[in-house]
């Protein structure tokens, strides 16, 4: 508060009718008027020219700079072509190591050649049955496993004869026709689907409704939420707003505190009333104003106003500052 005090102190100094009057002087003696008036200048350009310094040309500068970033990509896109025109490249602390991927290439392909040598060392009949998804394929394998097993050839004529359990449900089986034979079907039925509908819909009860009776009685409230409830929802939002005011804000300076909320509103409140006031008695002055003390008068009170826009705009904020006390 003390902060925005001296600030609208020094806005009242600085627009004090004396000082205005001082520059106003200065102004008239200096004679710029008159030369304006018979040599104008060309804006500030002219002005900085007349006082002889160098004007800056900025759009020259801003094509200087274009092509200078222009330059800058052509020279970047020339690299990126030339590195990729180079091809694959190794660093110096890399060139003497192996590739992984070769060294695993090379080893796969060795166990390839080793499983053809061990296959091309095995039996005729293993390397000639070695595709054991070809027909009959699982007698040469049968035939082989026996042998490891040392089993008599009477054995294995035993075990080779199939199942008689299998054999009856194969001969049960029922085969199916021939593309030629023609199937025994059962003549389809000719049924007016219209007429049986229509005749169900005729026999049919209609539905009947629920009685209003039998529903439960509603009470005055009903479909309201709960007064507890609403007050309990009121009093975790107080709660909230009380802990997010007490939280220390990062944007106060040191030495400082945020002004509450309603301190804020109430001194905007009184800034519009009094600004309000002094336009009532601005605009109640006479148009012609020839006395001094008239003259005091309005100068007081455009200075007034001037402070007072400036506060409302400090006091506008969402966050006011103050010095700690």
């Amino acid at each position: 508060m003390n902060t925005a005090r001296s600030h609208a102190h020094a806005l009242a100094v600085q627009n004090s009718p004396h000082k205005q009057a001082r520059i106003a002087r200065r102004k008239q003696m200096s004679g710029s008027d008159a030369r304006n008036l018979i040599a104008p200048l060309n804006g500030l350009r002219g002005e900085l020219a007349a006082r002889g310094k160098t004007v800056k040309n900025h759009a020259a500068e801003n094509r200087r700079a274009l092509k200078q970033m222009q330059a800058k990509n052509d020279q970047k896109q020339m690299e990126s072509e030339a590195m990729k025109s180079r091809g694959y490249s190794k660093m110096k602390q890399f060139q003497g190591v192996e590739s992984r991927v070769f060294k695993q290439e090379a080893s796969d392909y060795d166990a390839v050649q080793a499983r053809d040598n061990e296959e091309n060392d095995a039996p005729l009949y293993a390397q000639k049955h070695k595709n054991f998804l070809k027909k009959k394929s699982g007698d040469y394998r049968t035939a082989e496993q026996m042998a490891r097993l040392k089993i008599s050839k009477s054995q294995q004529e035993i075990l080779a004869e199939p199942s008689p359990r299998i054999e009856e449900k194969r001969s049960d089986r029922r085969k199916a026709p021939f593309r030629l034979e023609k199937a025994d079907l059962k003549p389809r039925e000719s049924k007016n689907f219209l007429a049986q509908n229509k005749t169900q819909m005729i026999g049919a009860k209609p539905k009947g409704k629920g009685s209003s009776d039998t529903s439960p009685e509603k009470h005055q409230e009903y479909g309201q939420v709960p007064g507890y409830l609403q007050q309990r929802k009121k009093r975790w939002e107080e709660e909230e707003r009380i802990r997010e005011m007490s939280k220390p804000d990062i944007d106060c300076p040191d030495g400082m505190v945020c002004m509450p909320e309603a301190e804020r509103l109430n001194t905007l409140a009184v800034l519009e009333r009094s600004e309000e006031e002094a336009r009532t008695e601005l605009f109640g002055m006479p148009l012609t104003i020839e006395t001094m003390a008239l003259t005091k008068k309005k100068n007081a009170l455009e200075a007034k106003l001037k402070e007072i826009e400036d506060a409302k705009k400090i006091f506008s904020r969402p966050k006011v500052f103050i010095a700690q006390d």
